[in-house]
């Protein structure tokens, strides 16, 4: 289901922009895992400094971008009212240091259920915990840190 919408997508972003990198990131990504219905997309592109040339043509095929919130090599985008998101992009530099913890942490997550299980009875947890996006994110690195880094 997540990965025929995630294609769906792909299509859509690379018939605008073919030079992109689009990869299925977070928990939709992770087959053996319960996800909110959220897609999240990593976008790499080769120069940060592009960045605008990319915030033009994601805005136009409906992509909202948000100043306030990802950072100068991460850069956010939504699809979906806020009440509702039905896909978060992350652009960055293809295969810096954001790209490769969002791959490396997909990666390593699927090849282990024990893991993936684990990083879902994390994310039920501070769902309840949480009712605010931000923090719930936020309780989440050092989960998403460890794995990334051992």
């Amino acid at each position: 289901m997540w990965d025929d919408y995630f294609i769906k997508e792909k299509k859509r972003i690379q018939k605008a922009i073919p030079e992109i990198y689009v990869e299925h990131v977070g928990s939709t990504a992770i087959p053996s895992i319960c996800a909110k219905p959220i897609i999240d997309i990593a976008l790499g592109i080769d120069k940060m400094k592009d960045f605008n040339k990319y915030k033009n043509k994601l805005t136009k095929l409906g992509y909202k971008y948000h100043a306030n919130r990802g950072s100068r090599f991460n850069k956010i985008f939504t699809k979906g009212p806020a009440d509702c998101r039905v896909v978060y992009i992350h652009l960055v530099r293809y295969k810096g240091k954001h790209w490769q913890k969002y791959i490396n942490f997909r990666d390593k997550l699927i090849k282990n259920k024990k893991l993936a299980k684990e990083y879902e009875r994390l994310k039920i947890k501070l769902a309840k915990e949480f009712e605010n996006r931000d923090y719930y994110t936020k309780a989440k690195e050092k989960f998403i840190s460890n794995i990334i880094n051992s």
